[in-house]
């Protein structure tokens, strides 16, 4: 599966939807999506990050001294708090002998 390990950096826990499966991004954990959920939910690996701030409602809010929606920064600072970090598949032989070898001091 082509993922990528998802770390949600702010206070609050984030649960979205992506092709029928719900995901959780508990603050602090880690969780495996794959990149397409996470280019849908998140914005990964997009220049551009407004599709998903209007599809997370964090766009734009509405300023009652102006009567009217306004951008809204804090949306940017939220998804930018979402760190993402490649998965690499490696064979599990390759990983029980690099367990198994001593350590060269």
């Amino acid at each position: 599966m082509d993922g990528i390990f998802v770390t949600n950096k702010n206070p609050e826990l984030h649960a979205d939807r992506y092709n029928g499966e719900d995901y959780v991004f508990p603050p602090g954990e880690k969780v495996f999506v794959p990149k397409a959920a996470a280019t849908h939910m998140l914005g990964w690996n997009m220049k551009d990050k407004s599709d998903a701030l209007v599809r997370l409602g964090k766009a734009m809010r509405y300023d009652p001294a102006l009567k009217n929606f306004v951008e809204d920064s804090e949306g940017v600072r939220w998804l930018a708090n979402f760190v993402f970090d490649e998965a690499v598949m490696v064979p599990q032989s390759t990983l029980a002998a690099k367990l198994s070898m001593p350590e060269i001091a």
